[in-house]
């Protein structure tokens, strides 16, 4: 049956695409009206419903400034937060853009439902407070009016949804590899003549456009690209460049600067070849930067104001001081004639700005946009002794300002001053917060701050704080420690800044990959209704963490032919053997990775979306590539373990008792419960990432040290579930279960297999030591992965 959801709250981070979504269902309803058929809008918006619904767009930002002009003398004599005061704004912007609709139509649409009412930006309404009561308002009117559906979009902040009552929240995902290529034709065919708009005849549906073509190249090439072209707003920038011909920048602040200077460009060049009776010809001697330093001044006010619109008259206040002091012969009036004679033409022919309501009001084509001119606006001008950038940076602790700091420090870092970027950087470091670290570090990253060696101080500084942060140091057990999500968080951005491949148990090739030896001997399986002994007859050892993303991608590259000799050689015979099994290298790349490899800052996440068969071709190519010949004759062996060896690691310290099968046995790896602290000074809220954590995905392996085994592996319970080598048999087992591959001699034709440990996904019950999951072995769900064992020879 089809579940239908009545409250979405839609989240995204800026460019991911949340505007662009509202208005194409706003469309799609509004084409839908003028017929009878659902079908498309069931096909396109995935919106079941037996009948049309009213599609009903507005920007928050419009909304809520409407609502404090009229109520702003009346505001303390509100009670609570009415519904009215919604429908009142509704109603009068929705008369302002269609002013020959009657007075109260749209209210009285709503009240009788079937409306769709989407409501954008509800991130960008102001301060906590005012987001708050902006969420209030919502829900009043959800409540008085509930026969109808509602969409509100946002960017993330903290406490989003917490006074959404019965919104369900989603997060737009980034584009993968299909998504791109898709849109990078649709682009680059839209921005051909019309006679050239449809692609030359090719038997391969999959083919791109010369253009679209030229930058999937660059972009397969270039990790970090690739990661900025999962960004809708960036990746259509990158073919405005290429369509320019522009150099490709691989960092976010000079793709905008160039983005900037074009539409600038094309609107002189649009200026330069028209008629221009009655202008005033200074309009046409101003400089391409003295325009855009006019524009920084109105997006950096329209930041500060919280406004995403700026009228003609607020525009003229700000500018015509300019103007009067650079041309001291102009009066007022020709001023305001100039002012709006240049926001006009800019909207005209640039793209850059959006005019509306006969030219009186103009807003940016993107929000971020607006950022990034606001962000330029503070780095370039200065006040006295103090420069207008520390005014920027310490906004940090409000989140509307944050991409404005990322694009200022990351164009300074890239473009302008190298001593400004260091300024700000220092300056949140100076914070002593760990939010302000974390934008440092993402600043950082904005940085591309391996290129760019001024920042090395700072990039070190950063990344020893991350570690302390993320519990990532050796003085994890004696210090405090946030959050799982922070410390996700934490460990996240040094993946993004490259920092954090050398930590030990993360390198297949060296010792420290394998926590610590057992040795052979009877342990009690099970839990207390279904227990057995079960004897372990190899001495073996676990890999201390699942397989994350990078290691995971030199089995991926080997399989494609790049790699060392003996990767490359152990992935060709893997090929033979695969081609006796009917497989294709394709089917063990992971589902959940956007492209050829893992999206930025996952790299050491354990790799998830991978079947039975990938893990055990990985082992398989593993024992291949490190093992000599002369190890694997004595019956060393590197493969998934099972099912036994798994429980026995995690739930019984190294040495077994002589008497006692059972003693010493623990319910979770790290002891016998889940609990708010652990041992000295530790203030983590959980010992493993289930959903207790709130994570709500993987997380970077390592960062919960405080759930360890005895054995010095980590992590067997929660983050992602591990895959056996073994099937799923009845307790207790008759005799011994052997591990299975369809790479070895030893096989079946199981159906099913084991997997051990719970996920991100599951409660607390699932990461017990005695837990097991089963599924068919071409099974895969983005919680589930799996780790390696080496058994030793027998002495």
């Amino acid at each position: 049956p089809e579940t239908t959801t009545e409250r979405l709250l839609l989240v995204g981070r800026a460019g991911s695409g949340k505007t662009t979504t509202l208005h194409y269902g706003a469309l799609m309803l509004a084409r839908a009206a003028r017929t009878t058929d659902t079908a498309e809008i069931r096909k396109e918006l995935q919106l079941f419903t037996a009948k049309r619904l009213f599609p009903i767009y507005a920007r928050l930002t419009e909304v809520m400034t409407y609502v404090h002009e009229q109520y702003a003398q009346r505001r303390a004599e509100l009670v609570g937060a009415p519904a009215q005061l919604l429908l009142d704004a509704l109603d009068e912007l929705a008369r302002r853009d269609v002013p020959d609709l009657p007075v109260g139509m749209i209210e009285s649409q709503i009240k009788a439902g079937g409306c769709l009412i989407l409501l954008d930006g509800l991130d960008e309404t102001g301060d906590s407070d005012e987001r708050g009561w902006t969420m209030d308002l919502i829900a009043s009117l959800v409540r008085e009016c509930a026969q109808n559906r509602y969409l509100v979009a946002s960017r993330p902040f903290e406490g989003l949804g917490v006074r959404l009552s019965g919104f369900v929240e989603r997060h737009l995902r980034p584009l993968d590899a299909d998504d791109i290529r898709r849109l990078l034709n649709k682009l680059f065919l839209a921005l051909r003549l019309p006679e050239d708009r449809l692609p030359a005849a090719s038997s391969d549906r999959d083919a791109l456009v010369p253009e679209a073509a030229e930058l999937w190249r660059n972009l397969e090439r270039s990790p970090r690209l690739f990661d900025m072209a999962t960004n809708p707003l960036l990746l259509t920038s990158m073919a405005v460049l290429v369509e320019g011909r522009e150099p490709l920048p691989v960092e976010r602040a000079k793709i905008y600067e160039k983005l900037v200077r074009l539409t600038i460009e094309a609107w002189r060049k649009a200026q330069l070849g028209r008629d221009r009776p009655g202008m005033p010809v200074k309009l046409f001697e101003e400089s391409d930067d003295s325009v855009r330093l006019r524009l920084q001044l109105l997006a950096a006010n329209m930041l500060e104001s919280e406004r995403r619109e700026i009228t003609l008259a607020q525009a003229r206040d700000l500018l015509r001081p300019i103007y009067r002091a650079n041309n001291p012969g102009w009066n007022d009036e020709r001023c305001d004639d100039y002012v709006r004679d240049l926001l006009f033409q800019i909207a005209l022919h640039s793209g850059l700005l959006h005019a509306r309501d006969s030219d009186s009001l103009f807003s940016f084509a993107h929000f971020t946009l607006q950022e990034y001119l606001a962000a330029r606006h503070y780095t370039e001008q200065r006040s006295g002794k103090d420069t207008t950038v520390e005014a920027l940076v310490n906004h940090w602790p409000e989140g509307r300002w944050r991409e404005a700091i990322l694009l200022a420090i990351g164009h300074e870092a890239t473009i302008g001053s190298r001593e400004t970027a260091q300024t700000m950087l220092n300056t949140l470091l100076a914070a002593g917060d760990p939010e302000a670290l974390l934008l440092a570090s993402d600043g950082l990253d904005e940085a591309n701050a391996r290129a760019v060696g001024e920042l090395t101080p700072q990039r070190l500084a950063v990344c020893a704080r991350l570690r302390t942060l993320a519990a990532l140091t050796g003085d994890w057990a004696t210090s405090a420690h946030p959050d799982p999500v922070l410390r996700n968080r934490a460990a996240t951005m040094l993946d993004r800044l490259d920092a954090d491949s050398d930590r030990p148990g993360l390198d297949l090739a060296q010792d420290d990959y394998w926590a610590d030896r057992i040795e052979p001997g009877t342990f009690s399986m099970g839990d207390e209704q279904n227990k057995f002994d079960y004897p372990i007859r190899q001495p073996y050892a676990l890999a201390r963490f699942p397989v994350t993303n990078r290691q995971y991608l030199l089995f991926v590259e080997a399989l494609a032919g790049r790699g060392t000799p003996e990767a490359v050689e152990a992935a060709r015979k893997l090929l033979l053997l695969m081609k006796q099994q009917n497989q294709t290298a394709e089917e063990f790349r992971p589902r959940l990775w956007p492209g050829a490899r893992y999206r930025a800052g996952e790299g050491n996440h354990p790799v998830v979306t991978v079947t039975w068969y990938a893990a055990t071709a990985f082992a398989w190519w593993v024992h291949e590539t490190l093992l000599t010949p002369a190890q694997r004759a004595t019956g060393e062996v590197i493969r998934l373990p099972t099912e036994a060896e798994w429980e026995r690691a995690a739930a019984y310290p190294l040495a077994l008792p002589d008497d006692e099968a059972r003693l010493g046995r623990r319910e979770y790896p790290w002891g016998t419960g889940l609990r708010a602290a652990t041992t000295g000074r530790i203030t983590a809220t959980m010992q493993a990432n289930i959903t207790d954590s709130t994570i709500g995905g993987t997380s970077v392996a390592g960062i919960f040290p405080h759930g360890a085994a005895a054995c010095g592996a980590e992590e067997l319970s929660g983050n992602a579930w591990e895959w056996c080598s073994t099937p799923k048999l009845n307790y207790p087992f008759s005799g011994e279960v052997s591990a299975e591959s369809l790479y070895t001699g030893n096989k079946s034709s199981s159906k099913t297999y084991v997997l051990r440990g719970g996920s991100w996904y599951d409660s607390r019950d699932y990461a017990r030591c005695a837990y097991r999951g089963v599924n068919y072995p071409d099974g895969y769900f983005d919680y589930y992965g799996f780790r390696l064992a080496r058994l030793f020879s027998l002495p």
